[in-house]
C-alpha cells in the first residue's frame, strides 16, 4: 500500500525497484512461515511426534505461494512478448497455491471434511444408520459453533477469494494494474477475516474435547450442535 500510495495519482513505473521492493515485501510473510514450519517440524523430530509430517506439508504450502511471486517479478524483467510465454505456468504456479490453501484452510485449520464418507454413514446421509444430524452439518463437521448456514458461506466465500487472483482476466473491471492490486488485497484482508472466525471456533472446540475426555466422555446428543449464539441468547434471556 506504502509502495502504490507513493506513486499515486500516477501508476507505478516500470522500474527495477517497482519489481523488487513489493515482491520482496509480499514474500517475506511467507518465508518467515515456511522456517517457522520447518523448525517445529525439527522439534517434534526430536520429540518422535507421529504427527510431525504436518509441518512439512504447512511449509509446502507457503512455499507454493513463494513460487509464483518469484515468476511474477521475473516475468516483468522481461519483454512483454518473452513474458507472455510464461503466462502459462504462472498461472498454473497460481492454481497449485490457491487449491492447496483453500484444501488447508477447510481440512486442517477448521477442522472439517477430514473423513467424510464416515461422518456422513453417521449421519444418515449413506445408507445405514440414522442419528439425526443432517447431511451437511455431518459432511462440513459435526460441530459448528456458528451454525451450518453461516459455516457454509464462510467456507463458500474463502473459496471465492482465494481465487481472487482470477480477476487480472479481467482488465475491463478496473482502471489499471494498481487498481487491481489494491482491490485483492482487501479481499484478502477480508478472508482473513472470516477465516479467523472459523479457525478459533476450531481451536476452542478441540480445546474443550480435550478438558471433557479428561472428566466424562463426550456425548453424540450434547448441546454442542446447536449454534453456540443461540445458546448465549438462551442463557441471557430473562425467566
Amino acid at each position: 500500500l506504502f509502495h502504490l500510495g507513493s506513486h499515486y495519482p500516477n501508476p507505478v513505473p516500470p522500474s527495477m525497484n517497482a519489481i523488487l521492493i513489493p515482491s520482496f515485501f509480499a514474500a517475506v510473510p511467507y518465508m518467515i512461515r515456511c522456517r517457522q514450519c520447518i523448525i517445529m517440524y525439527i522439534v517434534t523430530l526430536l520429540k518422535n511426534d507421529p504427527k510431525r509430517y504436518q509441518h512439512v506439508l504447512n511449509a509446502i504450502k507457503y512455499s507454493t505461494g513463494i513460487m509464483p511471486l518469484c515468476l511474477s517479478a521475473y516475468q516483468k524483467t522481461l519483454d512483454p512478448e518473452d513474458g507472455a510465454k510464461l503466462e502459462w505456468i504462472l498461472i498454473l504456479l497460481m492454481l497449485i497455491n490457491a487449491t492447496y490453501s483453500f484444501a488447508w484452510d477447510v481440512i486442517m485449520d477448521w477442522g472439517m471434511m477430514q473423513n467424510p464418507t464416515a461422518v456422513m454413514e453417521r449421519a444418515g446421509c449413506v445408507p445405514t444408520t440414522t442419528t439425526g444430524i443432517s447431511c451437511v452439518h455431518a459432511f462440513l463437521r459435526r460441530r459448528l459453533r456458528f451454525g451450518v448456514l453461516p459455516s457454509t458461506c464462510i467456507l463458500l466465500a474463502d473459496a471465492v477469494l482465494r481465487f481472487s487472483w482470477t480477476l487480472r482476466f479481467y482488465p475491463t473491471l478496473f482502471p489499471n494494474k494498481d487498481v487491481l492490486t489494491l482491490a485483492t488485497q482487501f479481499m484478502e484482508v477480508f478472508r482473513r477475516a472470516i477465516w479467523n472466525l472459523l479457525r478459533v471456533e476450531w481451536e476452542n472446540i478441540k480445546h474443550q474435547s480435550s478438558s471433557k475426555q479428561t472428566t466424562t466422555p463426550i456425548q453424540d446428543d450434547d448441546d454442542e450442535q446447536v449454534p453456540f449464539l443461540a445458546r448465549i441468547g438462551q442463557r441471557t434471556s430473562p425467566p
